[in-house]
């Protein structure tokens, strides 16, 4: 045992002022005798001892000495020398991953998840904090946060780590271990401590060599959804789902499937550990969500990898006008694009009903003149008439004409080209276009052969030639390259996402060309919107699993747009068991690793043992040494007093 404040000891000198005080207190009965000749010699004897004789029989002496004693104790702060993590100024990384919701902690009624387990592992760490030594605390989620930083005032630590929930998507251990490396180079001698179950990715920056590890998690028994989708078949939906056993302990558990809010199907599955079992579907086609859940594990300690959904093509079909006189090119890609009804049209219709109802998301215009006014609509357009549009978008200026190929020579680097090949395309004869708010994707030496661009908030695409004058419907890059472009122009869909979206990822949104704006319902049925003031606006609040529903604001009308589902497919978060130990680097950090001597201080109680010495003494002084019989003691006045 050691103190903190050793000087104070000296505080234990005022023992003897109480010592002198009992030794001079007088106490005398007088007492009347026949004679006092027997008296002396006993009070010779007495008169010598009387001072120690009152020390020894005076139990308030003793007990006041005490209470002096353990007082002067707590004041010098006594503590233990013991193995610790934390005796300097320290950062703490808690992991805030979706593992960390695992429910197979030690002490369930206390810490029903891994992540309450960690944050009473941090308190433990605040309350050893030192004086003088500061701590900052990250949180690591799919974007790393510093809940507190550099501070020794330990309420605003205990604040902070009470009010700290768990992350949904993926951590991004890097990022920090980055925010870690910089935090503790503000401090002389800092050490690291990850508060975590493990399964660190080894591809991490360094951290300072004084780095310690808590581990937190007892099981790794855990069933997941690994995948979920759907695939369009020449007559029928198909559906893919797998489920995945990331324990060691073989399980049995049902498989329900739901279609757009109704049971589908649901199956007993048996999956061996450490496997993975495929099932598949044939599903009719008029279907829109599909959900998958996982129940009835016995040993399934994550519940927020049991449900997957799908959505079958967006669950929105756009519409498409082709004004064509018959280009047989057009009509059979564009009724293959999935998505995508196509109509078609001839060039001599009139279009003023549809363009004023909106009835299309995309216009094709194949050779022929663009109405007046324009659609409000994104427009796909080829082989552009001589005479001048309408609204002057485009002006054509001259035709080059004769057998002569026209090849491209120069390709500009765009993701609408991605996968094209055009070295073997050749053109008989193009038209000059001249747009200028249009950037050119391909380009001859007559001229741009494909433009792309935005005007009034409509998405425009211009084909300079015939189809039926080049060789390009005939090319495998045609489809590919219709393909992006229709993407593009985004018909009618104000968002377009990759299968397999996890939490964190970012989804771009278009709105409409009449949009005045976007709602998108999340998981949690609250609303996330914005202003339609911008071509495309990222949407970055996908931290729920689930299903997110897009809606576009027209006039005051919201109009579904589509939807797109968010799920955790990530094995490293569904694959829960505990680590024993992190490789950081070449360097090998075992569970509680840490040779520093902690302290243990303990004064509270021996100011606590102290206050009840002193409730003590004041009984004996007061009451006398006599046990008290609770069972006479009259209660009914007091009570009278309160009840008046």
């Amino acid at each position: 045992m050691a103190f903190l404040t050793p000087l104070l000891l000296l505080l234990g000198l005022l023992a003897i002022p109480i010592i002198i005080m009992y030794m001079l207190r007088l106490r005398r009965q007088e007492v009347v005798v026949s004679s006092t000749m027997l008296w002396n010699q006993l009070t010779r004897d007495r008169e010598a001892n009387a001072l120690w004789q009152k020390l020894r029989r005076n139990l308030l002496m003793f007990l006041q000495l005490f209470i002096l004693g353990l007082l002067v104790l707590a004041l010098a702060r006594p503590y233990l020398r013991i193995p610790s993590v934390v005796n300097r100024s320290v950062v703490v990384l808690l992991d805030g991953s979706p593992s960390m919701q695992a429910t197979d902690t030690a002490d369930v009624s206390n810490y029903p998840t891994r992540f309450d387990a960690a944050k009473d592992e941090v308190n433990r760490l605040i309350r050893s904090l030192s004086g003088g030594n500061q701590m900052t605390i990250i949180q690591v989620g799919a974007v790393p946060e510093v809940l507190a930083a550099a501070t020794g005032d330990k309420n605003r630590l205990f604040e902070v780590i009470e009010s700290a929930q768990p992350d949904s998507a993926p951590a991004d251990w890097g990022a920090a271990f980055a925010l870690a490396s910089g935090a503790a180079q503000g401090f002389r001698d800092a050490r690291v401590i990850i508060v975590s179950d493990g399964g660190l990715p080894a591809d991490l920056p360094p951290l300072p060599p004084d780095t310690a590890y808590v581990p937190v998690g007892v099981s790794g028994e855990n069933l997941s959804v690994s995948a979920l989708a759907t695939r369009r078949g020449e007559d029928k939906v198909e559906l893919f789902t797998a489920v995945t056993n990331h324990g060691r302990v073989n399980q049995n558990a049902i498989l329900s499937i739901g279609i757009d809010g109704q049971l589908f199907d649901a199956r007993e599955l048996f999956v061996p550990a450490g496997e993975t079992v495929d099932l598949t579907w044939d599903l009719g086609d008029d279907l829109s969500i599909v959900q998958a859940v996982i129940s009835s594990a016995e040993f399934d300690h994550l519940e927020v990898d049991n449900t997957a959904i799908a959505v079958h093509e967006g669950g929105i079909t756009s519409k498409a006008l082709l004004v064509t006189d018959g280009n047989i090119f057009i009509e059979q890609i564009f009724s293959v694009l999935p998505g995508l009804e196509s109509f078609k049209t001839p060039t001599d219709t009139d279009l003023s009903e549809s363009i004023a109802t909106n009835q299309f998301d995309l216009y094709v215009f194949d050779g022929t003149r663009l109405p007046d006014p324009l659609p409000a609509a994104d427009m796909l357009i080829i082989n552009p008439p001589l005479d001048p549009s309408p609204t002057a978008l485009i002006q054509t200026t001259a035709v080059v004409t004769g057998t002569q190929n026209t090849a491209a020579i120069r390709l500009t680097d765009s993701p609408l080209l991605q996968f094209v090949d055009w070295s073997g395309v050749s053109i008989r004869q193009m038209k000059t276009v001249e747009a200028p708010w249009a950037q050119s994707l391909v380009e001859s030496a007559s001229g741009p052969l494909i433009l792309t661009g935005e005007q009034n908030g409509q998405r425009i695409a211009i084909v300079s030639f015939a189809l039926q004058d080049s060789d390009l419907p005939l090319q495998v890059t045609f489809p590919i390259l219709m393909s992006n472009l229709t993407d593009w122009l985004n018909p009618g869909r104000a968002f377009r996402v990759p299968d397999g979206l996890q939490p964190g990822d970012v989804v771009p949104l278009v709105p409409g060309a009449t949009s005045t704006g976007i709602v998108v319902q999340k998981p949690d049925q609250t609303s996330w919107t914005a202003n339609a003031s911008e071509s495309e606006i990222l949407f970055t609040e996908t931290d729920q699993p689930g299903l997110y529903v897009v809606g576009l604001v027209e006039g005051e009308d919201i109009q579904t747009a589509g939807a797109f589902a968010v799920n955790l497919f990530a094995p490293q978060e569904s694959a829960i068991r505990p680590a024993e130990g992190l490789t950081l680097g070449a360097t090998e950090i075992s569970a509680g690793a840490g040779d520093d001597i902690g302290r243990y201080e303990f004064w509270i109680w021996l100011a606590i043992i102290a206050f009840v010495a002193l409730l003590i003494e004041w009984w004996i002084f007061h009451r006398g040494t006599r046990i008290p019989d609770w069972r006479k003691i009259n209660l009914q006045p007091l009570l009278n007093r309160l009840r008046n």
